[in-house]
């Protein structure tokens, strides 16, 4: 029969192999290079932004440095906290001239000059002091890189208080407002609160202080070892993402560029090296499978001079010419055996699944769902991912040939019981006493004793039961038991022809056994019910090495 030709596809082959690679790689290194962009400028803004800080403090003597002491410091924000100063309102000259006295006195600026100065200057004094700060800071702030600098308070009566506000872009400031200051969603500040820590904190935050998105260094003020206040410096966010993203863009340009000629190169001398000699090697088979002529297939293959695999499969072609024909057929014969034998295989693990998966219980299943969607929509919700969770471990039996731990099989006979007491309701309880799960058995080998302990057992019982699943440790041995209280049975009486297979059971039992080396034991009594005990030995330590 003539040999059907096939267009050459290695090459388109091996590029949707590489393909995804190259694609896989860019993104990795896309994250890659996007987060240690992210990181490198935050890290470096970070430093900027605390050596802005360290130089803006020396502004602020009553929040910083030793010209005031802690206790002088305290009473001064008592006062902004009882005033509320706004340098927007308009000021009189009441009480300046007395004011003016008074910040003669020799121990002007102790503690006890600010614990004596009369009520009525306190509030002068507050608002000049505050005003004179903050014209102090105009000029340095102008010229600053960030776009504000803001003081809160930070005591729990009184936090969120805006002491001191300077916005190169606001209208008006903020000073004597509350800010809505939720801890929640400024967790920088409420770990800086927790740990009393003096290090600055930073945050990205939307709509605060002001309205937009800004990126916020904060720097604690403690004052007698408790954080009385912080002081917080702004940039706006865009700016940082519009130089983040320029940084990004050209590191990944090169990147990219970068893979792409890597990329090229690679396919160049995939296509020198195996695609062509690949497609000489089809061409000259193809041409043989045709015509049978040994001697131009040999002849094909000298041609061939690439030292590597490929080339010594060309003489190995070579060598086989003469015989391929007769190795065909065996191959053929056998490949027809394997694939008959992996069919059979196929279809008796697809039996023991099924067994498994009852479609009466799969319909009692679904009808009881289907109930539950009107009645208890939450409870069908997680009826219905218990189900699919249960019917993907029935699955996954299929390729599972290895033990898995037991916490697995727990997992999923609590799947099974579950959707059987969604039918049994209150005449199905069901009781877990696990004392040990450091050991492994096949996947799937408990449920079928919780099965007949559910529909042969309780299920059986007008009344239902109890359906108890245990385990435990022995010196010699793990042992799961599965017992109920239903009906039971005389395991000395005949076997009666009930109709129904067993080779679920069976099944399980064989797969215990070669598996483990596990032994099912089984007692039972009329009228009381019945307990199956799986007997695992323990692996001796020779056996485990």
């Amino acid at each position: 029969m003539e040999s059907k030709r096939k267009t050459p596809k290695l090459l388109f082959q091996i590029t949707m192999i590489v393909l995804p690679l190259f694609i896989l790689m860019t993104v990795s290194v896309a994250l890659t290079v996007y987060n240690s962009t992210v990181n490198g400028f935050l890290e470096a803004q970070n430093d900027h932004i605390e050596d802005v800080m360290t130089q803006t403090l020396s502004y602020l003597s009553f929040v910083s440095g030793d010209a005031f002491d802690d206790d002088s410091k305290e009473w001064m924000f008592r006062q902004m906290e009882e005033y509320r100063i706004d340098l927007n309102d308009d000021q009189t000259d009441e009480g300046h001239e007395k004011l003016a006295e008074y910040l003669q006195a020799d121990n002007r600026y102790e503690y006890s000059w600010f614990e004596n100065m009369p009520e009525d200057l306190r509030y002068a004094y507050i608002r000049e002091y505050l005003e004179g700060t903050k014209n102090i800071l105009e000029n340095y702030i102008l010229n600053s890189s960030f776009d504000s600098m803001f003081i809160m308070d930070m005591q729990q009566e009184h936090r969120g208080l805006i002491v001191l506000d300077f916005n190169k872009t606001e209208p008006r400031d903020r000073m004597g407002d509350y800010l809505e200051l939720d801890l929640s969603e400024h967790p920088v500040l409420e770990k800086m609160l927790d740990s009393g820590s003096e290090e600055m904190v930073f945050e990205k935050a939307t709509d605060f202080p002001y309205d937009g998105n800004f990126y916020i260094g904060y720097k604690p003020v403690i004052i007698n070892g408790e954080t009385r206040a912080v002081v917080g410096i702004t940039y706006k966010w865009n700016k940082f993402r519009e130089s983040l993203n320029d940084t990004i863009t050209k590191a990944l340009l090169i990147s990219i560029s970068g893979i792409l000629i890597v990329l090229t190169a690679l396919l160049i001398f995939l296509y020198r090296k195996a695609v062509d000699p690949v497609e000489r090697i089809q061409k000259a088979v193809m041409d043989y499978t045709d015509d049978k002529n040994s001697a131009k297939i040999v002849g094909e293959m000298y041609k061939i001079s690439v030292k590597n695999e490929l080339g010594y499969l060309s003489d190995a072609i070579s060598d086989l010419a003469l015989e391929i024909d007769h190795y065909t057929k065996e191959n053929i014969r056998i490949a027809g055996e394997k694939e008959r034998a992996e069919k059979e295989l196929y279809e008796a693990e697809v039996q023991v699944m099924v067994s498994q998966i009852r479609p009466h219980f799969m319909y009692n299943t679904l009808s009881s769902i289907a109930i539950l969607c009107k009645l208890d929509p939450a409870t069908a919700y997680e009826a219905t991912i218990t189900f699919s969770k249960y019917l993907r471990c029935n699955m996954d039996s299929l390729k599972q040939t290895r033990p898995v731990p037991f916490e697995k099989e727990l997992e999923h006979l609590k799947n099974y019981l579950y959707i059987e007491k969604l039918r049994f309701a209150d005449k199905l309880n069901v009781v877990y006493d696990i004392q040990a799960t450091d050991f492994e058995l096949p996947l799937l080998s408990v449920q079928p004793l919780a099965e007949n302990a559910v529909k042969h057992g309780v299920g059986m019982k007008d009344e239902g039961g109890t359906v108890t699943i245990a385990t435990c440790e022995t010196e010699d041995a793990f042992e799961i038991i599965v017992s109920d209280d239903g009906v039971g049975f005389d395991p000395e009486a005949p076997k009666k022809d009930d109709g129904r297979s067993h080779v679920g059971m069976e099944n399980t039992k064989r797969r215990l056994k070669e598996m483990c080396g596990a032994d099912v034991v089984i007692t039972s009594k009329p009228g009381e019910g019945t307990a199956a005990k799986i007997i695992i030995p323990k692996k001796k330590e020779d056996e485990a090495l």
